[in-house]
């Protein structure tokens, strides 16, 4: 008996759980709840009080300002803001180039250039979510 209602309960849960998981990310706020989270017990862990209270202020905000619709045009915010990044880290190595800088001078525009890209993949990713 005790086995049949073990299995029973495994069984249910297997299927109750791929669906609270898939309501759950599709709702961005509660990601984003569920983020702040997670810095707060690595801030709690390191020690950090100052970046624990404000990360604690964050979740609070987010808990009562957060919207899907608001998050999205944030995120589209910030997207556009990398991209413009991009465009002018690119002019910048562009002038470097045409000034006929040296290569350290140009390396250091390169790698400005790299990250102004990861950040502006790391924007387009959020906006996907």
């Amino acid at each position: 008996m005790r086995r049949k209602t073990i299995l029973t309960l495994l069984a249910v849960a297997a299927v109750s759980a791929p669906a609270t998981l898939i309501a759950a990310d599709s709702d961005p706020c509660l990601e984003k709840r569920r983020d702040i989270e997670s810095q707060i017990e690595h801030a709690r862990v390191h020690g950090n009080r100052d970046r624990l209270a404000g990360l604690e202020r964050a979740l609070a905000a987010a808990e009562a300002n957060c919207t899907p619709e608001g998050l999205r045009q944030a995120r589209e915010r910030d997207a556009a803001e990398a991209a413009e990044k991009v465009a002018e880290r690119e002019r910048e190595l562009a002038e470097t180039r045409a000034e006929g800088k040296d290569a350290d001078k140009i390396a250091k525009r390169e790698a400005k250039l790299a990250e102004a890209r990861d950040e502006l993949r790391r924007a387009r990713e959020a906006l996907g979510r």
